[in-house]
């Protein structure tokens, strides 16, 4: 498991226009591209061996069903290890968040959220997350995230 506290966090929006194509017929809605990330800035205090690395986490909303929908992984996440595109990153890391919960998120970690908590599966890099959570503060926190509940 690894704990990262978070030290800062920002919520950017980018739109833009999606290319035209002669060949499919969009609407209006269709041609606007808009894509919003929670990214987290943070340093790892858990496990001990990778303690004070720094970690940027990025937070997708989307749909529940796009999280699970035709994907055969059974993840909410990847961790990576040592990104080669950011030499002072220790890791990184991408986390679906579901969309609706998005509210809720933003006031959290504008007020309370210090932590966060992610469960990973040994193996090949990216680590797959398979459970992902925010607290208030470090308690004692235990090794199966469904214990938790």
């Amino acid at each position: 498991m690894f704990v990262v506290e978070i030290r800062s966090w920002d919520w950017p929006l980018h739109v833009g226009v999606r290319p035209r194509s002669d060949s499919v017929e969009r609407s209006l809605e269709d041609d606007l591209l808009c894509v919003e990330t929670i990214a987290i800035d943070g340093v790892v205090l858990e496990p001990d061996e990778h303690r004070s690395k720094i970690m940027d986490l990025r937070l997708y909303p989307l749909p529940r069903e796009v999280i699970f929908g035709d994907r055969e992984e059974r993840d909410v996440g990847s961790l990576y290890k040592d990104p080669e595109e950011r030499k002072d990153l220790g890791f990184c890391a991408n986390l679906f968040l579901p969309a609706d919960t998005l509210q809720s998120a933003i006031f959290c970690l504008g007020s309370i959220w210090r932590r966060i908590h992610m469960w990973v599966d040994d193996g090949v890099e990216p680590l797959s997350v398979s459970h992902f959570g925010f607290t208030a503060d470090v308690h004692v926190i235990s090794s199966d995230p469904i214990d938790e509940a």
